[in-house]
């Protein structure tokens, strides 16, 4: 019973973060959907860290090079200040690693905004763990 209560708490919980995030102007990429165990472990990682935001995790098959674009459109594209734009990140596996960045308000950088994404692909878990080959969407609002 409680564990039913709980899984309805949560399911609610998303769809009010979903909602909240409609109205600041983010879009979720066509096709994109909401990853809910992502999105529960990211919401739990962020309540032990102690940060003061709201993680959503989407996930879609499409490339990393579509949802991009569709971001380049929709978003503030941030380019973070250490990164090098010619070299290509590769993960354990030899397989490419594809991040960017981008901000949906005002804020300059990251650490100003109070809702900003981050658009990757492939999924990476602890321990640089790949996961599926899937373009992930991490949407960070701050409370």
């Amino acid at each position: 019973m409680i564990k039913t209560l709980y899984g309805i708490l949560t399911v609610l919980a998303l769809f009010v973060i979903i909602s909240i995030t409609y109205a600041e102007g983010f879009e979720v990429y066509p096709g994109a959907k909401l990853d809910e165990q992502l999105t529960k472990e990211s919401v739990q990682q962020a309540a032990q860290a102690k940060l003061d935001t709201i993680p959503s995790i989407y996930v879609t098959d499409d490339s990393f090079d579509k949802v991009l674009a569709f971001y380049q459109g929709v978003g503030k594209e941030y380019k973070m200040p250490y990164a090098n734009p010619g070299k290509v990140q590769r993960l354990p596996s030899g397989k490419e690693l594809k991040v960017a960045f981008f901000i949906f308000d005002e804020a300059n950088d990251l650490a100003g905004s109070k809702l900003w994404a981050k658009i990757q692909r492939p999924l990476i878990g602890p321990g640089m763990m790949e996961g599926p080959d899937m373009t992930v969407i991490s949407l960070v609002k701050k409370k």
